[in-house]
């Protein structure tokens, strides 16, 4: 995986062999860092055209409600367009971020075109999200 955009609290990851994109959060971000990084994200699945993504949040930490409201009012909705197939979620280590994530994706789900699935590891989450065909939800 090629990293494709980098910050102090973000690496953004291509492979283009499993198209997918992953997202490795390094710590906090406050409510702007997360918002620009995920329509950087946007930008960057639109340009690479990919089938997967992961969110890999073991060390993100605490999404505000704000932020969890944009997410699904905003982010999801074009995120949905982009014919991604599979989302595969890493568990944080943080408590808080776990419930915001939850959260967000409990509201979310019912509404996405696309297969997730949560993973305690982040290698068993790429490896799902670029060869899983879509279906219902699952809890690793």
């Amino acid at each position: 995986m090629a990293i494709v955009y980098r910050t102090s609290y973000l690496l953004l990851h291509h492979d283009p062999t499993g198209a997918t994109i992953e997202t490795e959060w390094q710590g906090f971000v406050n409510s702007e860092q997360l918002r620009a990084s995920l329509l950087e994200v946007l930008r960057l699945a639109r340009q690479y055209r990919i089938k997967g993504y992961i969110a890999n949040n073991v060390l993100l930490r605490t999404i505000r409600p704000a932020d969890q409201d944009w997410i699904n009012e905003v982010w999801f909705p074009e995120f949905a367009k982009l014919g991604v197939q599979r989302l595969a979620v890493v568990v944080s280590q943080d408590g808080l971020n776990r419930m915001g994530v939850d959260n967000i994706m409990q509201r979310a789900t019912p509404h996405l075109p696309f297969d997730t699935q949560h993973f305690a590891d982040a290698q068993a989450a790429r490896q799902w999200a670029a060869v899983a065909s879509t279906g219902r939800t699952q809890l690793a």
